[in-house]
């Protein structure tokens, strides 16, 4: 069995290239049942996100899959003409192995060591679990897959420190107060950025979020959807050598049963409410200064209580001279860049041990979907060994004594075993020192040596 990968990303396409491959809604299961119904392909699984769509295949041959899943697609999604195949790229055997867990370690990711991959590659086989179109080859190449993500997370430091704005306005919040918990934040704004940065927020331990935004249904669903909490998310941490190497999340992250109370005003309450705030996140789309010296300057200068505020909406959401005032202390969007920047160059210098994980795990891999090929001649062999060797006894066994017999069983099951040691030990030992090509070729030359037909083949004549 051959294992092989066709797909497209943001490596090798542009996004209106891309869009013409994702999967939506439910194509994903749609193609995976196609695919299992068109029999040709004994395994699959395949991986849809905004950047990337593979399809993972397993059979004893795999011409024109990229056709094949090209033609598909066109199906499925009502395209005509029929999506170029020549734009995927294709990867076989050992390299469909090693493509997989540089995935799944995020080296292949837009943002280096980015944590959502490892996810997704869960939910891609878990649906594939589903619509059972996965099997022995594929449900171990995807467990060893999960493992090797796991293993570069918590080996190295490649998925550390912020590398996006939002993650970098919650570290920045960490290195400001050591600790979130007890934490009021406000958000100004409802969009993505600021669900994300408050997602991270709550999985530092942040309890008490106000949503304020422009259109308070917004920020009023929004506020209902972080009530439930943040599960599956990472809190960014300041760079520390006690925690380096380590998969490490804020210590003041919630529990289940901890989840934060949130709130949700318009704008215009935001001079009432301001005063009671540690922490403010501003990320509108708005073109004019929302947080302004006009609305909140008196309240902000009256009050004793510290404030920060990060601004990491362009055009900027505050008024600069807000940070004029002696307790407000106020970060933009470049102060974040600097984070990124470096916490980037950082993750750049752990890519050799992330690399050096991957590289052990598909040697280990590659050793194992090896043996694959030569464990049916062993077994051959073994069963035609032991079929001459019954022949030859029940051909002269009548010239022997029943106690006779007994020592003629065991004498020749011994000879059997070490005419056969070499044969074998040779055969396992091309499985892990050769490439599935070579080791293909020598099961070949063995079955033919010794006169063994395939399963499906008649006897040779010897």
């Amino acid at each position: 069995m051959k294992i092989t990968v066709v797909g497209i990303s943001h490596r090798t396409a542009t996004v209106e290239v891309r869009e013409q491959f994702a999967l939506p809604g439910g194509l994903a299961g749609e193609l995976l049942r196609a695919v299992k119904a068109e029999g040709v392909f004994g395994e699959a699984l395949l991986l849809d996100t905004c950047n990337r769509t593979e399809m993972y295949l397993v059979a004893p041959e795999l011409e024109d899959c990229a056709t094949r899943m090209a033609a598909h697609l066109a199906r499925l999604k009502h395209i005509s003409p029929l999506p170029d195949a020549s734009l995927l790229y294709r990867r076989d055997g050992t390299a469909a192995v090693e493509h997989l867990f540089r995935v799944s370690a995020s080296l292949d990711s837009q943002i280096l060591g980015e944590d959502q991959i490892l996810g997704q590659i869960k939910n891609a086989y878990s649906l594939a679990v589903e619509e059972k179109s996965t099997g022995f080859v594929l449900n171990r190449l995807m467990h060893r897959a999960i493992r090797v993500g796991k293993r570069v997370r918590t080996e190295t430091q490649l998925g550390r420190g912020a590398a996006g704005i939002p993650h970098a306005a919650v570290e920045l919040a960490i290195q400001i107060f050591a600790t979130l918990a007890g934490k009021t934040v406000m958000l100004v704004g409802a969009g993505e950025t600021a669900e994300l940065a408050a997602r991270n927020l709550i999985a530092c331990g942040v309890s008490n979020i106000i949503v304020a935004n422009r259109t308070l249904e917004r920020a009023q669903r929004m506020a209902a959807q972080l009530a439930q909490g943040a599960a599956g998310v990472t809190c960014p941490t300041a760079d520390d050598e006690s925690t380096a190497g380590n998969d490490t999340t804020c210590p003041a992250r919630p529990s289940d049963d901890a989840l934060p109370i949130t709130r949700a005003i318009g704008l215009d309450d935001i001079p009432n409410v301001i005063r009671s705030v540690d922490l403010v996140i501003c990320s509108t789309g708005s073109p004019e200064a929302v947080l302004t010296y006009d609305n909140v300057g008196e309240v902000l200068r009256t009050n004793r209580r510290p404030l920060f505020i990060v601004d990491i909406a362009v055009p900027r959401d505050v008024d600069p001279r807000l940070n004029d005032l002696s307790n407000v202390f106020l970060y933009n969007i470049d102060d974040l860049k600097s984070i990124v920047a470096a916490n980037l160059e950082r993750r750049r210098h752990e890519m050799p041990r992330a690399e050096a994980i991957v590289s052990h795990e598909v040697e280990l891999f590659s050793n194992w979907l090896d043996s694959l090929q030569v464990a049916p001649i062993v077994k051959l062999l073994q069963e035609h060994f032991d079929q001459l060797r019954r022949a030859e006894i029940k051909r002269y066994g009548k010239q022997f004594s029943e106690a006779d017999n007994e020592q003629l069983e065991v004498f020749t099951r011994s000879l059997c075993k070490k005419l056969l040691h070499e044969p074998l030990t040779f055969l396992r030992q091309v499985s892990r020192d050769n490439s599935i090509g070579d080791s293909e070729t020598t099961v070949e030359i063995v079955r033919r040596m010794f006169g063994i037909s395939q399963p499906d083949e008649p006897a040779e004549n010897t």
